[in-house]
């Protein structure tokens, strides 16, 4: 992901002429040394700047400190929560017996004291409430806020000003909170990298991944979100997560010249790949040792580190194929390895898209992958361009690599121009093409908010194919609503969903079927009504007053909260549909 982020900055700096920031708020980013390392070794432009939080708040005057506003009312007494400063570093710590942190004192340059971000506000020695407070060089407090997600937005606020820009957002945990920054001169995106199910090989009406459960639960407070490849778009847009908001921009892939005539060993196999559960590189290495089994001349090297090296490595010597399987470990540029190789494989439970199918295709390396969510189908034409295999059909894939070693030099001649032409699809220009385009029809007209809305059910009813909800709306004011939805969260676990509503008037009604809500049972569930606009969106909780008429069954209890908000619980597993 990050090596993604630094070549699309760049390529937007080279291509475009354009000044490039990357934001980071990292406290160990302090300094610039990473920047000048990565210019040098030429993997970052010199019109993109890495720019740190904490480098530019130690750094900052008290004047420049001041444009940071707080979001409570400023209590002088935090000064007296300074650490003893142990030493000359910029940073004091102090927690918990178990090691949690409870306090954190950050310096400025100048030597004196700059944040004290204190985690234990409700009860000294316990984590639970948060006061970060922002001092000048008088000790004086500038400003306080109640989240590090408010203290990061100040930040933002002061970085980017009033100029329109654009904030991409590649981090799903920044994401789960940026989502909240919403400002009229500033286009936000969110770039999905990996899968968004909890278990890729769930139902799609299953748990979102905990990771990114906050922002994928708020993708319509985003102007824009991509997804690296169509199949995931389609996937996410049939469990309406937005509100045609996501749009798919791929990542970019290096030109490696892969040059389709240049002779190589038809034997000779590439794999890049963290040795982790996840892409599942035991697959590889039983397929290959299975191919060599069968009388091939076969050979495999593995760029890589991880977890599962051990056991990989006990798995290479008992299938005897120490001599033809090589675990090379982590390598430097370990794509140029593909311009010497003949085929590649990739035996993930799911990607993101799969980069190292696209360097693999670029250097003509003919790539041999597991169809998985998501990606190489996107990219493959089986038998054209590479080979797609079963997930986890370990047979298929050696049946893959036997059919590949069996080929005519004509016939792998033609599938590697055919690779290395499908990676052209992928190289820096169209990429950059593709991105301008999407983020030039994005409007910085002024964002609506209804923060004063409110929904209460008129009335709930659980049927024969789910639960049938009519709500009221009021206080919307001027604002003209695109789209309705209904939606749902579990209070524990990562459930969510929504479905579409109608509205006429003041009144929304919607239908939720038991295929969206079968998997959540025993689970607590909250209802919401979503308000979606041109540019904007609120999510607002749906009351349940006593006039409301509420009808539950033994499968499905609804009822009114204490606060009077409409909630519900999956009670019986047996949820069935008779439509």
């Amino acid at each position: 992901m990050t090596t993604v982020a630094l070549e699309r900055s760049s390529a937007f700096a080279r291509l475009d002429n354009r000044r490039v920031e990357i934001l980071t708020l990292s406290p160990e980013m302090k300094g610039r040394d990473r920047e000048r390392e990565l210019h040098e070794a030429g993997t970052l432009d010199r019109k993109v700047k890495i720019r740190s939080l904490w480098q530019d708040l130690t750094s900052w005057s008290d004047r420049k400190l001041r444009r940071m506003v707080g979001t409570v009312d400023p209590d002088p007494s935090a000064v007296d929560d300074v650490l003893n400063r142990s030493g000359r570093d910029w940073t004091e710590l102090r927690e918990d017996s178990e090691g949690h942190l409870l306090q954190a004192d950050r310096y400025h340059d100048r030597g004196h004291l700059l944040v004290i971000d204190r985690q234990d506000m409700k009860k000294r020695g316990r984590r639970g409430g948060r006061r970060i407070t922002l001092f000048d060089r008088d000790q004086k407090v500038i400003a306080q806020w109640g989240s590090a997600r408010e203290f990061y937005q100040a930040w933002l606020d002061v970085v980017i000003g009033d100029k329109p820009s654009y904030l991409i957002c590649d981090s799903a945990f920044v994401g789960n909170f940026i989502h909240e920054f919403r400002r009229d001169n500033v286009i936000l995106c969110m770039v999905n990298h990996n899968h968004f199910l909890a278990d890729a090989d769930d139902e799609p009406t299953g748990a979102l991944a905990e990771d990114k459960f906050g922002y994928l639960r708020h993708l319509d407070n985003f102007d824009l979100a991509t997804t690296l490849t169509d199949s995931q778009r389609v996937a996410m847009e049939r469990l309406d997560l937005s509100a045609g908001k996501l749009t798919t921009v791929s990542n970019l892939t290096d030109d490696l010249h892969g040059d389709p005539y240049r002779p190589r060993a038809r034997h000779k196999g590439s794999m890049i790949a963290r040795l982790a559960p996840q892409k599942r590189v035991e697959d590889a290495i039983v397929a290959v040792a299975d191919v060599a089994a069968r009388g091939r001349q076969i050979t495999l090297d593995i760029y890589g580190d991880g977890e599962d090296r051990p056991m990989l490595s006990e798995l290479i010597q008992s299938k005897n194929a120490v001599d033809r399987i090589t675990l090379r470990g982590h390598v430097e540029g370990a794509k140029s390895n593909f311009l010497a190789s003949s085929f590649s494989l990739l035996t993930s439970r799911y990607e993101g898209q799969g980069l190292v199918v696209l360097e693999s295709m670029s250097a003509g390396c003919i790539p041999i992958c597991y169809e998985v969510d998501f990606g190489p189908a996107d990219i493959i034409e089986h038998g054209v361009n590479g080979f797609l295999v079963d997930p986890g059909d370990v047979d298929g894939l050696a049946d893959a690599i036997s059919t590949f070693l069996s080929l005519s030099e004509d016939e792998v001649s033609a599938m590697r121009r055919n690779a290395v032409s499908r990676a052209a699809d992928f190289f820096e220009r169209p990429i950059i093409r593709r991105w301008g385009e999407v983020l030039a029809s994005q409007s910085f007209a002024p964002i609506i908010r209804a923060e004063g809305a409110h929904a209460e059910a008129q009335s709930a009813e659980v049927t024969a194919n789910g639960i049938a909800i009519t709500l009221r709306v009021s206080d919307l004011k001027e604002s003209t609503l695109t789209q309705t939805f209904v939606s749902w969260k579990s209070r524990a676990g990562t459930f969510y969903g929504r479905v579409e509503a109608r509205r006429s008037g003041e009144l929304i009604t919607a239908e939720i079927p038991y295929s969206r809500i079968e998997h959540m049972t025993g689970e607590y569930v909250d209802f919401s009504l979503d308000l979606v606009f041109d540019r904007g969106f609120e999510r607002v909780r749906i009351a349940c007053g006593e006039d409301s008429v509420i009808r539950t069954s033994d499968q499905v209890h609804l009822y009114s909260t204490k606060h009077g908000n409409f909630s519900g619980r999956l009670v019986r597993t047996d949820l069935t549909s008779t439509s």
